[in-house]
């Protein structure tokens, strides 16, 4: 599968503003990195960046596949995400 085709599953919410959440995910298709943007699912509009992996109590930079980890997302719309969303790697420009 390619690259791009990795994805976040939001499994849970635990705190929402405007342009942060801190959400326990799932890490699908690949894994996970700091600095990754993601494209919200629709009819949100915009992206938000993976600035931090909580990995059972230890900072990491990589969430490997098919793990769960608790991250923070900041970005426009990140207040909006909800349980079960997908998350797609936002395409560069």
């Amino acid at each position: 599968m390619a690259a791009d085709a990795h994805r976040l599953l939001i499994i849970s919410v635990g705190s929402a503003e405007a342009s942060r959440a801190v959400c326990v995910v799932r890490s699908l298709y690949g894994s996970a990195r700091i600095g990754t943007l993601y494209q919200l699912p629709s009819p949100a509009d915009g992206t938000v960046e993976l600035t931090e992996i909580d990995w059972y109590g230890h900072p990491r930079e990589v969430l490997d596949e098919m793990h769960h980890g608790k991250v923070c997302l900041v970005g426009s719309g990140a207040g909006a995400l909800r349980a079960e969303e997908a998350l797609a790697v936002q395409e560069r420009s």
